[in-house]
């Protein structure tokens, strides 16, 4: 079986964030274990504040972009800052373009997602790593049909926890991200399996 293709994004655009940094870890984790690896940022997809007034998917040529970057990959990570003890406006109208079905889908909504085994990370310079984000995040990925892999990590203080190269200077921390990495390119290999929907 070929090696599954991981689609690794940021839940913000802001440059040089710690998650943008700790996605940027990930992507290397990925490719030292032999695994096709793609990096994306939401901030070379334009999109409209997701609502009534745009009445289909299909009018945003941008939104069926991001659509088929997600549905050319086999699985998908994400590092998510916690914006008010939930994740970035950003990443959350992200998800919603992404469920909304496009022109001959119906009734397929969350194709994009369905099945899709996804990855969680947060960093955040608080003692609790975003922790609160990602239970949002997880919430919302279930509830579009994904398979959240049961492995998560949170870097605390991390404004102190990449070294000088980028790299997380912490030995477990390292370790437990290749973890997380190798889970999500397993249930990958697995899709299609009769898999439970994390909760």
């Amino acid at each position: 079986m070929p090696q599954p293709e991981l689609l690794l994004l940021a839940g913000g655009i802001r440059g040089g964030s710690l998650n943008e940094k700790l996605v940027d870890c990930a992507l290397q984790a990925a490719r030292d274990r032999g695994l096709g690896a793609t990096r994306l940022s939401l901030s070379d997809y334009r999109l409209p504040l997701f609502g009534a007034d745009v009445l289909s998917l299909d009018e945003v040529p941008e939104a069926l972009a991001l659509k088929a970057m997600f549905r050319r990959h086999d699985a998908v990570i994400i590092a998510s800052p916690e914006h008010n003890g939930s994740v970035t406006a950003m990443l959350k109208n992200a998800l919603d373009w992404l469920s909304c079905p496009s022109e001959g889908e119906a009734p397929q909504a969350y194709r994009a997602f369905r099945r899709k085994p996804f990855g969680l990370l947060s960093a955040s310079s608080s003692p609790f790593g975003g922790l609160r984000g990602l239970s949002q995040l997880r919430h919302i990925l279930t509830s579009v049909h994904a398979w959240v892999v049961p492995e998560q990590l949170s870097v605390p203080h991390a404004h102190r926890a990449f070294d000088e190269g980028g790299a997380l200077a912490d030995p477990l921390l390292r370790t437990l991200l290749g973890e997380l990495v190798e889970a999500v390119a397993g249930a990958a290999r697995h899709r299609g399996q009769d898999l439970p929907l994390a909760g």
